[in-house]
């Protein structure tokens, strides 16, 4: 089942929301997918990114702030229970997946008792260091939205063809993002210093025209 928000205002329901793939705004203008009418939202708030099973919150400059958990974000990985504040409305972020992961996990620890030899830890194996494995999600721009690039090379060149704006490289601590020749790409709406970046789940990436999504499995 789908990722959904179910939206209050004096804590009372207006709205239960199903979360589609892609990208989703909530704001006061009216052309927004989710419509908050109320002078404490900005006209475009924040925006709402699901791909798969996951999805992403990103405040959009908005006057009063967003907050997950009475935290200020400005970019945050939504978890089922999320309890995220715009103005003067209340969403609860509810995700069936991790419900159902959650109700599996404890069947299994009750009806599994292991045996005697799976008590003693197995001795530690020296494995070299995996940054795991990512990917780029097209958002906007010369890809097609929602085409899915695996960053599988030791280092991914960005840009077009023979001008290459920058570059994601795979390090066994993480990806790491570094501007190339031309125009410097920016990460999450501010252009890179000159400098290698750690990329963390969800960051978003424009480069050349193209607006990318970071996804660390």
């Amino acid at each position: 089942m789908a990722n959904k928000l179910v939206v209050k205002l004096n804590n009372n329901i207006i709205d239960h929301v199903e979360l589609r793939q892609g990208d989703m705004k909530i704001g006061r203008k009216s052309s927004c997918d989710i419509h908050l009418d109320n002078l404490s939202v900005s006209g475009e708030h924040v925006n709402i990114f699901t791909i798969g099973d996951d999805s992403f919150i990103q405040d959009l400059g908005s006057t009063n702030g967003t907050y997950v958990n009475n935290k200020k974000i400005t970019k945050h990985h939504l978890k089922n229970g999320d309890q995220v504040a715009i103005g003067k409305y209340s969403l609860a972020f509810v995700s069936d997946v991790v419900r159902e992961s959650a109700a599996f996990a404890k069947t299994v620890a009750i009806t599994g008792p292991a045996p005697e030899a799976a008590l003693a830890p197995a001795p530690a194996k020296k494995t070299p260091a995996s940054p795991g494995h990512a990917a780029l999600i097209s958002l906007s721009g010369a890809g097609t939205p929602g085409k899915r690039i695996e960053l599988v090379k030791t280092v991914t060149n960005l840009g077009k063809a023979g001008k290459r704006a920058g570059a994601i490289t795979r390090t066994p601590d993480g990806y790491l993002l570094t501007p190339g020749d031309g125009e410097a790409p920016k990460l999450n709406g501010r252009k890179l210093a000159g400098k290698s970046i750690k990329l963390r789940n969800g960051d978003i990436i424009e480069v050349a025209g193209t607006r990318l999504q970071f996804h660390l499995k």
